[in-house]
């Protein structure tokens, strides 16, 4: 629809009437339709300009009534009735009462607001006739025009009335275009996000690939190499994090800080690198210490590491004010740090990078266990103590004990690999034990005059 397809229905006009507003009105770029007040109403077309008049109505009214008084069906014969064609059927009887012309002209806009139900109601009629209407009547128009009257006043406010609602029709189509603009905005926005968010996962599963890899670097300078191992301490990690009812981003940024904690290590010596911590100088300690720093530093160059850089930071202080680098204590270091901590310690305990010589599952929780309330969370040890042999269980984590040779019992599972002191694998992790098993070991023990540290699977 453009601004100009304008439908006009004049009803209810007397034919000098139509001739008159049809001469005012051809003059306009509107469609013109003409109907009498006895059309059948779901003929009429949707019109947006209701023109009614009352002369049509008035002028029917007359013709009956004018029949009524001068025709009378007992004064006509019937040959006389033949030729006048007239139906006594549908003559009135004398006594009945004819319908008013408003209540008539009523009923006829009840119908044809049916027929155009969004079109603009005018009636053009005497004043007096406009002022005789009921309430009810008056609201079935937009307005009233006087008619007769004077011609330019006519086309004046026809005119108007044409250009209202072409201006009505501008704004209706700029409204649509409008609104169609902003349905394709949405449309597009949608897409774009649904874009940027698969971008977004795009990006962090490449970041979490780049993390590992690191990861995996840092393993390989510290003498160690990637295994099913290091799987399940990132799985015992993520237990803890679930269980202390950490949020998807603070777990992201914990997991982070777990695989890049040791990162600030690279820099490092072989001899501070593979030496256990104790066994170093006061002044190789004083520069293991600052590994911590030296990881922050590194990682606060990615910005979306920020967080996890704050998390390595705080992961070797302690409760109690005896960690490093800052000396923290309480409150003053993050849940998150918190969970690195024991978990990271207990790593270091099971790998024997604390002491000599590495420690059992058994040891390392009994070890961690003795200091909870100094230097370690109490809850947190609880939860490494209540999930490790879940997860071993489970065959997803390790739960081990230490024995000698002397406690070995047939059927035993070794939980780690058995190397002798000169470096030489006597038994791979997994071997389990049997009666000849138990011979051989202290057999080898005389010879290579060792005392074998064996770490079996603890049910």
């Amino acid at each position: 629809m453009n601004k100009f397809d304008i439908h006009i229905l004049l009803a209810g006009f007397s034919t000098p009437e139509r001739k008159q507003l049809g001469d005012i009105l051809s003059t306009q770029m509107v469609n013109l339709h003409y109907c009498d007040l006895d059309v059948a109403i779901e003929s009429l077309p949707k019109a947006h300009v209701l023109l009614i008049g009352m002369q049509g109505i008035e002028n029917e009214i007359d013709l009956e009534s004018e029949l009524l008084n001068t025709t009378s069906t007992e004064s006509l014969s019937e040959t006389d009735l033949q030729i006048a064609d007239f139906n006594l059927a549908e003559v009135p009887a004398p006594e009945e009462e004819l319908e008013n012309p408003s209540t008539r002209l009523e009923k006829f806009v009840k119908q044809l607001k049916i027929a155009c139900p969004y079109g603009l109601a005018y009636l053009l009629a005497p004043a007096d006739k406009i002022l005789s209407l009921t309430d009810a009547q008056q609201n079935q128009y937009r307005d009233f025009i006087i008619f007769p009257v004077n011609q330019v006043f006519l086309r004046k406010r026809l005119l108007r009335i044409i250009i209202d609602l072409q201006e009505k029709f501008v704004q209706l189509i700029k409204k649509r275009r409008l609104k169609a603009s902003l349905q394709n905005s949405i449309t597009e926005s949608a897409r774009y996000k649904a874009s940027f968010q698969q971008l977004q996962l795009q990006t962090k599963d490449s970041n979490k690939h780049l993390i590992r890899m690191l990861s995996n670097q840092v393993f390989a300078r510290m003498g160690q190499r990637a295994s099913g191992r290091n799987q399940q301490l990132n799985l015992l990690l993520l237990e803890i994090a679930n269980a202390c009812g950490f949020q998807e981003e603070e777990i992201n940024d914990l997991t982070n800080a777990w695989h890049l904690r040791n990162i600030g290590k690279m820099g490092f010596s072989d001899k501070i690198l593979h030496t256990p911590y104790i066994q170093l100088s006061i002044e190789e300690q004083r520069i293991f210490n600052c590994h911590p720093s030296l990881s922050h530093a590194a990682m606060m160059i990615v910005r979306p590491l920020d967080k996890a850089a704050k998390i390595v930071l705080q992961h070797k202080e302690y409760l109690d004010g005896s960690g490093y680098p800052l000396g923290l204590t309480g409150d003053s270091i993050s849940k998150q740090a918190q969970v690195l901590t024991v978990v990271n310690d207990y790593t270091e305990l099971v790998a024997g990078r604390y002491i000599d010589r590495p420690f059992s599952t058994v040891e390392a929780l009994s070890f961690l266990d003795n200091y909870a309330t100094e230097k370690y969370d109490d809850y947190i040890v609880s939860l490494l103590v209540k999930i490790l042999p879940q997860l071993s269980k489970a065959g997803k984590g390790k739960y081990d004990l230490l024995v000698k040779s002397h406690d070995l019992k047939i059927g035993m599972c070794l939980s780690r690999d058995l190397i002798s002191e000169e470096g030489i694998l006597l038994l791979s992790e997994g071997f389990r034990v049997d009666r000849n098993t138990l011979s051989r070991l202290q057999e080898l023990e005389i010879n290579l005059h060792e005392s074998f540290n064996i770490f079996i699977t603890q049910k």
